[in-house]
């Protein structure tokens, strides 16, 4: 990171902190944001409400994640000694996520609470025994997940739900219905979340600490911009898209010249309302996006569990400078109660610096905490909170029901 940017930022730590504190007034229970260091600037690329990283944490940041999730779920005035019921994904043939599911379990039981893990939706050819799913996770820890009919007909068995479900294909009536607090909010899901709304509030916040900090906010904040209504298989859509992609990659590329940037101008791609870095692609010249081939379009055309996309967010392409030996990497941040709980490397053996790096090729790298203290994790986590920040403002109009939406999602099944 550039010495002089991350100087400016500590040098206004104490100013910032009041600053933070003063908007986090009702944070997410937790959430992790994928942060991008180009050296010339520093930024929050991507933000996930529902993390599905805590078996990436390196096991040193146990007793803080432990005592942070206490605090946000006391907050939400769920006591100690309560019953929760935890909400996984589906997709339970990734044996790292039911890893991440046992991590979080276990961090969970560990601060206090005693947790049942359930499915949103029921298991496709899953033999459940005694209303039990017996999985087992890539480092061969059990996973137990109780049939989401029995959970349902059990609800007043929980004080609480707790959420590590994205909603992508929709959230199932009983989830919907329910008047238990549910933490992370069910309506905050991929079904009706927006990137772009996400960074609005970001680039809003940006440039607050920019003001503080004396910086232009661009140094900490990509551009980007919005096309909704878009059949990536039809050649006036795909002209559409390139034409908004020209315009940004000349916003870019006026801020290169001003800075004194020599590197070239790109742009990502995204869908608006996506994860796992699905539909997504990068390119360098708009021209490039008219003449994407079928296997491009494929990508593009449908995100997580196969829900097709019709609005992107066309997001300013940071690079990183960061390497794990060979390999280039970027930070992953996480925070419960909106503070920090550790951090870990996404680290891709076959992706460019230009990249996006969740994707073939990726592996995730713990770090310990005794190798956090640094000023460039004190910079990545004030970054990530001010993304915390614009989550809980997503989560605010959310849940609002005289929200003015001018954003289109996709409808919840």
């Amino acid at each position: 990171m550039n010495i002089l940017l991350q100087n400016k930022i500590i040098t206004a730590l104490p100013r910032i902190e009041e600053w933070l504190l003063s908007l986090e007034k009702d944070a997410p229970l937790y959430m992790s944001a994928d942060i991008r260091d180009a050296e010339f600037k520093i930024a929050s690329i991507d933000a996930n409400l529902y993390p599905a990283g805590f078996n990436n944490l390196d096991s040193s940041f146990y007793a803080l994640a432990v005592k942070e999730l206490k605090a946000a779920l006391s907050k939400k005035n769920i006591t100690q000694g309560a019953h929760l019921l935890l909400v996984s994904e589906e997709h339970t043939r990734n044996l790292f996520y039911l890893e991440n599911i046992h991590v979080l379990k276990t961090l969970l039981e560990n601060a206090g609470y005693k947790i049942t893990v359930t499915t949103a939706f029921e298991l496709e050819g899953a033999l459940y025994a005694n209303t039990f799913a017996h999985l087992q996770s890539a480092s061969g820890n059990i996973v137990s997940l109780l049939n989401p009919t029995e959970a349902k007909a059990h609800l007043n068995n929980f004080s609480a739900i707790v959420m590590n479900h994205d909603s992508s294909a929709g959230t199932p009536q009983w989830l919907q219905e329910t008047s238990l607090p549910t933490l992370p909010t069910w309506r905050a899901g991929w079904h009706t979340r927006s990137k772009a709304r996400h960074f609005f509030h970001y680039a809003n916040l940006a440039a607050e600490l920019g003001k503080i900090v004396g910086v232009d906010p661009w140094f900490l904040s990509p551009l980007g911009t919005r096309i909704a209504g878009i059949d990536i298989n039809e050649d006036i859509s795909r002209e559409k898209v390139a034409h908004e992609a020209e315009v940004l990659l000349k916003e870019i590329q006026k801020k290169y010249t001003e800075y004194h940037i020599t590197e070239k101008p790109f742009v990502f791609l995204k869908s608006d309302h996506g994860t796992y870095g699905m539909a997504m692609l990068s390119f360098d010249n708009a021209s490039e996006i008219k003449e994407i081939n079928r296997k491009e379009k494929n990508k593009l055309f449908k995100g997580k569990s196969s829900v097709v996309v019709k609005n992107y967010l066309v997001q300013e392409g940071v690079p990183t400078t960061v390497k794990d030996g060979a390999y280039f990497a970027e930070s992953v941040v996480m925070l419960a109660n909106n503070h920090f709980i550790g951090k870990f490397a996404r680290v891709n053996e076959q992706k460019d610096a230009r990249s996006s790096l969740n994707s073939t090729g990726m592996f995730f790298k713990p770090i310990p905490l005794s190798e956090c203290g640094d000023d460039a994790t004190k910079v990545a986590t004030l970054i990530t909170r001010m993304a915390g920040i614009a989550l809980q403002r997503e989560i605010e109009e959310l849940n609002s029901p005289n929200m003015q939406n001018v954003f289109e999602s996709p409808q919840a099944r």
